[in-house]
């Protein structure tokens, strides 16, 4: 039996860096904003997870969306109480519901790794942002976390990143909308194949990727939600467009916008981006107000949206947008006579103590085997103890840079590094 391919990640020290600059640009961001980092456990209670992705949905689209979440699975292949966390917004509100008190807004983010099955039901690993404003029903809100999305998309580099967005309504118009849909659907049956019809008359937000000639699989001349809103949802959409223009977001209103998880009201948006295969959705999200209300018995309002890191990450090294990445002074250590060990590692605790990055070889080698290797290893400097030397109060410092060496004292030492890693500035 063919074992399953899984797509995990293994990022090697030449890419960490890159992360790490990645993952400080939206730190910066994010305190600007007064975030609050949670930190979420990988491990998720299967119930509590699919109460939420399954909260507006009917039982055979709450099927599908279910079997795309990794459950840890006992011997005789029964669901276990375990999964691996497919998103971060349902444990966010499970955790904080709790303690959450009444009109208390709170900010927070998190991020890492989530997983799922991909279209193929292959296992998934990919890394994501989420940001979760919580407390507030207020149009100011949602405007906030979309702008805070837009800003972090830009200070990244990602400066053509424009808005699509949507209303999905609330409780009072979206049953209409539905109503109409599913009369429209059922009237043209014949135009649609039997997966597209059932996936549409189960979710009319849904968007299909079906490729088959004879179906339709699209929705352009059917009923939109924009003709069926309430005044309340049609005048809080307005507002939230009216915002965004005057805070230069571009945007565009996409009648056809999906989302995975079926527990978004009203104000709905994704963060798009053109590249060379075309637009891209790098991240998106909207108002939940009544997911709480499933997960943890109370109504707390909500808005939140995440970022695709992965993808993110993809573009910005293809238009060369991580800045070089620029190595700390780094002096190496090597010894040419046996029992050095007390006094290297006395010499590295001090340079540790001033700031200054160490690399030690552990054998005796060849000179220039060590000087080769300390310059693979980006080190600026170079200290070789041998034993006559010690006894002088002495060491070898040789600046690898310049070729240049010399004996210094051990009381000198710290001095004569500072003045090479100044030269370096």
């Amino acid at each position: 039996m063919t074992p399953p391919q899984v797509n995990f990640h293994e990022i090697l020290p030449d890419q960490i860096w890159k992360w790490n600059y990645l993952e400080q640009q939206i730190e910066q961001v994010l305190s600007l904003f007064n975030y609050q980092e949670m930190r979420l456990s990988v491990l998720q209670d299967y119930r509590t997870l699919s109460t939420g992705m399954v909260a507006l949905l009917d039982s055979e689209e709450a099927h599908t969306s279910l079997q795309q979440v990794l459950s840890l699975n006992q011997p005789d292949e029964d669901i276990s109480l375990l999964s691996l966390r497919p998103e971060g917004t349902i444990s966010v509100l499970h955790q904080v519901a709790k303690l959450f008190p009444e009109g208390k807004t709170h900010r927070f983010f998190y991020r890492g790794p989530m997983f799922r099955k991909n279209k193929d039901m292959q296992p998934l690993e990919f890394f994501q942002l989420g940001v979760e404003l919580l407390g507030s029903d207020s149009i100011l809100s949602e405007n906030e976390v979309i702008s805070l999305g837009m800003k972090l998309c830009h200070e990244l580099g990602l400066k053509d990143t424009w808005l699509e967005i949507n209303s999905f309504g609330c409780d009072a118009c979206r049953p209409v909308f539905f109503a109409e849909m599913r009369r429209f659907l059922e009237a043209h049956q014949a135009d649609y194949c039997q997966e597209c019809f059932r996936a549409l008359h189960h979710n009319p937000f849904h968007v299909t990727d079906c490729l088959k000639k004879e179906c339709v699989h699209h929705t352009e001349a059917a009923p939109k939600i924009r003709n069926y809103l309430c005044s309340k949802c049609k005048d809080n959409f307005n507002r939230v467009k009216k915002i965004q223009a005057n805070l230069a977001n571009h945007y565009k209103v996409n009648d056809f916008l999906f989302k995975h998880f079926a527990y978004y009201n009203e104000t709905v948006f994704n963060f798009v981006i053109n590249t060379q295969e075309g637009p891209q959705i790098i991240g998106g999200g909207g108002r939940y107000d009544n997911l709480s209300q499933k997960i943890a018995g109370r109504q707390i309002p909500a808005v939140g949206f995440y970022l695709n890191l992965d993808l993110i990450f993809r573009i910005m090294e293809a238009r060369n947008l991580f800045h070089a990445h620029q190595e700390p002074f780094r002096v190496y250590l090597c010894a040419q006579s046996p029992e050095m060990e007390i006094i290297m590692l006395q010499i590295v605790q001090e340079l540790h103590q001033n700031g200054i990055s160490t690399l030690i070889s552990s054998d005796i080698k060849d000179t220039d085997e060590e000087i080769d290797y300390a310059f693979k290893h980006g080190c600026q400097a170079m200290i070789i103890l041998r034993a006559d030397n010690i006894r002088e109060g002495k060491v070898l410092l040789r600046n690898l840079l310049k070729d240049k060496q010399d004996y210094v004292s051990l009381s000198d030492l710290l001095d004569d590094l500072t003045i090479i890693k100044k030269a370096l500035q």
